[in-house]
């Protein structure tokens, strides 16, 4: 953009980039609108200047078109309890284009924020998906229902089965509860994301029946790409860093990628809108199957 174009909140705006180097990697992009200008920040080099004697890492603004802002990766958060105060608009306007959840944990356990953040996120327009946190010792079909009983509104991504704890339990029951698990949610909700690390599930026995029946969802923080994950060929969702600097947020939190981008994702967001059509319209006999 022309020197003149560039607003004092647009400069600020380039400042919290500039100095959220984790959030914002070397040739990280970003979105956000300015009154009628959509405008993509890039981190890239700058040549010396009177300010700085060296080639420095520098914000460059752009005036972008929407057809650029769709091409960007999809970048979203992923949040429960230990994040109370959310400013979805700010984090929407920094580039955040969808939110995963938690909302429930083993048998009994709510999260105490996700009501209030389902409803906020929802009102500013960021994709939703929501996750139950996996217990292995408690009831697996319990877990599934209690999870299915807080989606009255079941968000516009997939439904997601938080496995990363063994609670002390063999691993060949664990792979049993979670199929129960993930057939109970997608004969309701549409077919299941997965969220796990690659040493985790790796080291489960015979899991390619699940990995059939959803997608992936993978953790591996500080990577310049995750590991593969058995069953699956590729990720859908990477949860990147869990020290991830948001507008709107007051504490370091986990980042996540989409596979591909805001263009894809509304893509798939309508897929899994319509595979719940289907699930919703199915008899109720042919749906406890």
């Amino acid at each position: 953009m022309v020197q003149s174009a560039v607003t004092p909140a647009m400069t600020e705006w380039a400042g919290e980039i500039l100095h959220a180097s984790e959030a914002y990697p070397l040739f990280a992009t970003t979105t956000r609108v300015f009154g009628i200008r959509q405008v993509l920040a890039r981190v890239e080099w700058h040549a010396p200047n009177a300010h700085h004697p060296t080639q420095h890492r520098g914000v460059t603004l752009y005036e972008a078109s929407l057809a650029t802002i769709d091409a960007t990766v999809a970048r979203g958060i992923d949040i429960s309890h230990y994040q109370p105060e959310v400013d979805f608009k700010r984090a929407l306007a920094s580039g955040v284009s969808f939110t995963f959840m938690k909302a429930s944990e083993s048998t009994g356990l709510v999260d105490s924020a996700f009501a209030d953040h389902w409803a906020a996120a929802k009102q500013v327009g960021l994709l939703r998906g929501a996750y139950h946190f996996y217990r292995p010792r408690q009831d697996a079909l319990a877990q599934a229902q209690l999870f299915a009983t807080q989606l009255s509104d079941p968000g516009e991504l997939p439904p997601v089965l938080d496995l990363e704890v063994a609670d002390g339990v063999p691993p060949s029951l664990i792979v049993a509860g979670a199929t129960i698990w993930v057939d109970y949610i997608a004969a309701r909700l549409g077919r299941p994301l997965i969220y796990t690390t690659p040493s985790f599930w790796n080291a489960l026995p015979g899991t390619a029946s699940i990995a059939r029946k959803t997608d992936l969802w993978v953790a591996h923080w500080g990577a310049r790409a995750p590991a593969s994950v058995s069953g699956w060929q590729h990720w859908s969702f990477w949860q990147r860093t869990n020290q991830a600097l948001i507008p709107g947020i007051h504490s370091p939190v986990d980042e996540d990628r989409f596979n591909g981008s805001l263009a894809e994702l509304r893509a798939y967001s309508a897929a899994v809108f319509a595979e719940r059509k289907t699930v919703d319209a199915m008899p109720a006999a042919q749906s406890e199957a």
